[in-house]
């Protein structure tokens, strides 16, 4: 697990690497959950996130 900061919260790394993928253009925003979808600026938010590129 770790902490996001879309959500404030603990998400497994797995939904991390789906997030960032969307975020960068790779996969559909259609696979996010609303949870992440409904937060304004989710994409710059992921894409400050330090554990965006690791």
């Amino acid at each position: 697990m770790i902490k996001c900061p879309i959500t404030n919260s603990n998400i497994d790394i797995a939904e991390c690497v789906v997030i960032v993928d969307v975020s960068e253009g790779c996969a559909k925003e259609t696979i996010l959950s609303d949870n992440i979808k409904k937060v304004e600026n989710w994409r710059e938010i992921c894409k400050h996130c330090k554990k965006h590129n690791n």
